[in-house]
């Protein structure tokens, strides 16, 4: 039932979505004047709203166990909260029957070949969500080693960690690790202790490098040795590690050129060198001497 009633709110939405749409263009066609075309636009809902009128139904069916969510919460964290689960879910089911429904007004195609735009609208919202995250994790790459400098540097001027923390945070650029870097400030302040506010950095992120570097962190805490020792030594273990992934991806343009070349660029040569042979063989054959 409660299905069906997300079902029915995703055409609501869709019709209303295409009911505004295409008032715009009306009113744009009839040249309105500046205030009534701008309150036309002014009532017209962007996805967003139309996201959090789907979410409340897919949230019931979140609270009421119907849909494993701990996974994707924590993707959705790594991705710097674009929006909320239900509100994703609500996303993919709009996309599932959205993209269907689409295909058959455009195409009118077999049944079976609507699997195609149904899988579609179930994978795109994924990979949509997977790129924000790598996206998300090389900007945090290539700030780390600079931050952990800088950090090194506070430290071995005397400032304890957390103060070190807050003067990098003032004195760097405004990035998505010096972001971070304030919640993790915030949460220390809120009473929560340095080590479980470490972890909640390296699970935000959720990358490798950051990682290693709360990892070693907490191993120089419990150790009791220098933070500035394992600062250096983990500022050049990023960069070596960056260098190396580098090394590697020049290493793999040859082989993801192939493709290309074989599919493109080797038809060329093959015309522009045969073809006038096959055209004079064609027309009579080959010239004898």
């Amino acid at each position: 039932m409660e299905l069906f009633v997300v079902f029915i709110l995703v055409f609501a939405s869709i019709g209303l979505v295409a009911h505004q749409f295409f008032s715009r263009k009306i009113a744009e066609r009839m040249l309105l004047p500046d205030e009534i075309r701008g309150s036309t636009e002014a009532r017209m809902y962007d996805v967003k709203e139309i996201l959090d009128i789907s979410a409340r139904f897919t949230d019931r069916l979140i609270n009421k166990g119907s849909i494993p969510i701990e996974k994707l919460k924590k993707k959705l964290v790594s991705a710097g909260k674009p929006m909320n689960a239900s509100q994703f879910f609500a996303f993919k089911v709009l996309l599932m029957i959205g993209l269907p429904v689409a295909t058959v007004i455009l195409f009118n195609p077999k049944p079976l070949l609507l699997s195609i735009p149904l899988a579609l609208g179930f994978l795109i919202p994924e990979f949509w969500l997977n790129g924000i995250i790598k996206k998300r994790q090389a900007i945090v790459l290539k700030d780390l080693p600079h931050v952990i400098d800088l950090l090194n540097i506070c430290v071995g001027s005397g400032l304890d960690f957390m103060l070190a923390v807050n003067r990098v945070i003032e004195d760097f650029k405004s990035c998505i690790l010096v972001k971070e870097l304030k919640v993790l400030l915030n949460e220390i302040q809120m009473g929560s202790s340095r080590r479980d506010a470490l972890k909640g950095l390296a699970s935000r992120i959720n990358s490798p490098e950051v990682v290693s570097f709360v990892r070693t962190l907490l191993q120089a805490d419990r150790m009791g040795t220098p933070i500035g020792d394992a600062l250096k030594m983990q500022a050049e273990e990023i960069r070596i590690r960056r260098f190396q992934r580098g090394e590697e991806m020049a290493l793999k343009a040859p082989i993801k050129l192939l493709f290309p070349l074989l599919v493109f660029i080797l038809p060329v040569v093959l015309i522009i060198v045969a073809g006038p042979i096959l055209i004079q063989f064609t027309r009579g054959g080959f010239v004898k001497f």
